[in-house]
């Protein structure tokens, strides 16, 4: 019988500690084997050139290219490479930029050994997978009409920045995420506090207390 050859994996992140957890994770798992991995996003494209994959892990927020560009450039060069995120956070706004950008899976940095195969095992046989917590978001978001006023903590985190005069291009620097993810909570945040303008939002923070 033909053996078959163990799934690649790239892993894309800026802190070395998460590489070599993940690396732990999958090393007695034979059905797969690390192809490459790399703390800069920027050469990421010219490495799997020379390394295959058949799937990519990347973080989203990363100093010098977001996960989200790096996502949209991979799916350009090489459309067949499964992409999954794997992030610290689960806002619904950013799994949407994501799944726009071409991924396939969104799991959380806390995710443990069983999800983490469970992932990759879905997003190769051509399925999506999110964790348990990014489906509760994504369906608490669903389940609030747009004249909720429930704001996330990045959300609130966002509006404080704001009160402090940054830009977005400011902002994304700042939270490590692309200004259109920024763009994208601005718009969420006016829509929810019914206001349309940084005075009338700036007046709603003080009224509730969030800044």
């Amino acid at each position: 019988m033909k053996q078959l050859l163990p799934n690649k994996i790239f892993i894309v992140d800026d802190h070395q500690l998460v590489i070599d957890g993940i690396r732990s994770l999958l090393a007695d798992a034979p059905q797969y084997t690390i192809g490459g991995f790399s703390q800069h996003p920027e050469e990421v494209l010219a490495m799997l050139e020379t390394h295959p994959v058949d799937i990519l892990l990347t973080d989203i927020s990363m100093p010098g290219m977001s996960g989200i560009e790096l996502t949209r450039l991979v799916k350009k060069k090489y459309p067949h490479i499964k992409i999954i995120a794997i992030s610290m956070h689960g806002e619904s706004a950013v799994v949407k930029e994501m799944l726009d950008a071409g991924i396939s899976g969104y799991i959380l940095k806390n995710t443990g050994k069983k999800e983490l195969l469970d992932a990759l095992e879905k997003v190769l046989e051509g399925s999506t997978y999110f964790g348990d917590a990014i489906t509760r978001e994504i369906l608490n978001t669903m389940n609030h009409k747009d004249g909720d006023q429930r704001l996330t903590n990045r959300e609130i985190e966002i509006i404080k920045l704001i009160e402090g005069e940054r830009s977005n291009k400011q902002i994304s620097s700042q939270l490590f995420i692309s200004e259109r993810t920024v763009e994208t909570h601005r718009k969420n945040i006016f829509r929810k506090t019914g206001t349309q303008s940084v005075i009338g939002l700036l007046k709603y923070a003080y009224k509730h207390k969030l800044i």
